[in-house]
Formats: C-alpha cells, sequence, structure tokens
C-alpha cells in the first residue's frame, strides 16, 4: 500500500536561503531513492519562509528506508538550526 507523508516546515527568516539550498539537495538525492514515487515541495503565497513537503511512497518498508539514508539523517540534524519551529510531520494512508 503506498503512503504519503506530509511535512510543514518554517525557516528562520534570516536563514530562510540556507534552508531552500538543503531542501533542493533532500529533494534531488531522494527522488534517487528506490520507493520513492513523488516528492514535491511547495512554498505558501502569502507566507514567506513556510514550506510544503508532500513525498509519496511504495510502502511503508520503502519511507523506513528513507528515513535510515544518510541525506534524511543530515537534514534532520541540521534543519533545528535553520527552522523557526519544529518540523510538523503527518503520514497518511490513502482513503480514495
Amino acid at each position: 500500500m503506498n503512503i504519503s507523508v506530509i511535512a510543514i516546515l518554517t525557516s528562520r527568516r534570516d536563514a530562510d536561503a540556507a534552508f531552500q539550498i538543503e531542501l533542493k539537495k533532500l529533494l534531488n538525492a531522494t527522488l534517487a531513492e528506490d520507493g520513492c514515487l513523488s516528492y514535491e515541495i511547495y512554498e505558501y503565497n502569502d507566507e514567506k519562509c513556510k514550506y510544503i513537503v508532500i513525498d509519496q511512497w511504495e510502502s511503508e518498508e520503502a519511507l523506513t528506508k528513507h528515513q535510515a539514508t544518510p541525506h534524511y539523517k543530515y537534514f534532520m540534524h541540521i534543519a533545528p538550526a535553520l527552522l523557526a519551529n519544529p518540523i510538523e510531520i503527518k503520514a497518511l494512508n490513502r482513503l480514495i
């Protein structure tokens, strides 16, 4: 069963440029992973420094493997220094 994840991230204003660079690195590495169906990053139109990441995975196992990759671990390690708030993450199962 496919699984989707939505993450809401708010960067610090003084760190937004660096945060965007790190998000792009994460995007490129993640899209190359087996089991990644999609990985999209959006910025709010009305709120600078606020982002939504929506990713879809073939299975729970693929998502778990992603969370063990060096690029994911690196991003999660540096993100607190760049964020204004903790990351909000929700895993979703498609209903319809």
